[in-house]
């Protein structure tokens, strides 16, 4: 029979290749190419390794690589013992002694078989009992009500935790589309954009929670909605964008002194929501002004020019709302972060990301001067 090793090496001189730069171009071993040529097939660390190498060199060769493995198998084929004395029955009888034995290892099989088979069938289902998962995890951010009321942009999936007597109720807003979705401890409850509804958390027939839905969004993703959530039921002044200055109109109340002297529309207990009117720009007198608002995300924006009537529209990231103002500009934004306003040619911060603003802007005469101005006036 032929040689495999001795094939290999007389091809590699006859192309005048060293074991060496054999070595650097295929990157098999220096000894496993020797080992190759010396048919010493213990080197390898198995089969597989070995009849890689085998075709590698082969090919690098260019010798036919599935050639050369055939020859190793038949070799391997014929370095195996023919196995003559399982052949030949020396004991007539032995047959059936044989099949007794096989039945039995069957049947002592089977037996061990079933019984590791029932009780890991018994393993498996206290497993999958002990690994029932617990309730899901909100899909968005947690929010925990810790004041009396609280009025923000949530996203879908987000989950809103509020403490009642001593303990915490959790309510899932698991859908935004034109209505808003929430999973409460009562039930499913859907809230339209406008609507306030009542909650009755802990099941002692008592509202816990109003909800007031000021507008949906759902170009954001995931959809958003801005949302008032305030404790109990009763309709108080807590502060915060109330549903008349969310619609743009004044409310009605006590006027809170600001820094310009122009008292504030509406009024807040809340001294963190407490703002002071600010000053935009003076002028000799009232004339008209223009009022721009680049938006650099989505955003529901309500105002009102002069005495024409209100307006609410969905805004896009690059669109742009330019109008021109005689006497006063009411405003509502559910996310005032996104919305570049100028007044007059002056750059206006209106609020951050996610934060909801009402305002007017409006004239005021300036104190000890014949001038006016114009100034932007929180409303609560």
């Amino acid at each position: 029979m032929e040689s495999i090793g001795e094939k290999l090496r007389q091809t590699r001189e006859s192309k005048g290749y060293t074991i060496e730069q054999i070595a650097r171009d295929t990157h098999i071993a220096k000894r496993f190419l020797e080992a190759l040529e010396d048919e010493d097939f213990s080197v390898f660390p198995g089969d597989p390794y070995l009849l890689g190498f085998m075709r590698t060199y082969s090919e690098y060769l260019g010798l036919e690589s599935e050639a050369i493995v055939a020859l190793y198998k038949n070799l391997k084929l014929q370095e195996q013992p023919a196995p003559i004395d399982e052949l030949i029955s020396k004991n007539p009888s032995r047959p059936v002694g044989r099949i007794v034995l096989i039945i039995a290892a069957v049947v002592v099989v089977l037996g061990v078989g079933s019984y590791f088979l029932f009780f890991s069938g018994m393993l498996s289902r206290e497993r999958a009992v002990a690994e029932v998962p617990e309730a899901p995890a909100p899909a968005g951010a947690i929010f925990e009500l810790t004041g009396e009321w609280v009025e923000q942009r949530f996203g879908q999936g987000d989950r809103i935790v509020v403490p009642v007597a001593g303990d915490q109720y959790a309510m899932d807003l698991t859908a935004v589309t034109d209505v808003l979705a929430i999973d409460a401890p009562e039930g499913k409850v859907v809230v339209e954009v406008g609507e306030e509804i009542s909650l009755d958390l802990n099941g002692d027939e008592r509202p816990d929670v109003r909800l007031t839905l000021r507008s949906v969004d759902t170009l954001d993703s995931p959809p958003t909605v801005v949302m008032r959530v305030n404790r109990g039921a009763a309709d108080s002044a807590t502060g915060g964008v109330g549903a008349d200055a969310a619609a743009g109109e004044p409310v009605s109340g006590e006027a809170a002194a600001t820094g310009t002297g122009t008292p504030a529309v509406g009024s807040t207990n809340e001294p963190s929501r407490q703002e002071e009117a600010v000053a935009i720009v003076e002028f000799a007198q009232r004339e008209e002004y223009f009022v721009e608002v680049r938006f650099e995300g989505y955003s529901l924006f309500r105002y009102e020019v002069d005495d024409e009537p209100r307006v609410e529209q969905y805004f896009q990231q690059g669109q742009t709302l330019r109008t021109s103002v005689r006497d006063q500009f009411r405003l509502w934004v559910s996310n005032a972060g996104v919305a570049r306003m100028r007044v007059a040619g002056q750059d206006i911060t209106l609020g951050s990301e996610g934060q909801v603003t009402a305002a007017l802007i409006t004239w005021a005469d300036v104190p000890d001067s014949s001038s006016v101005r114009l100034e932007l006036v929180p409303v609560y």
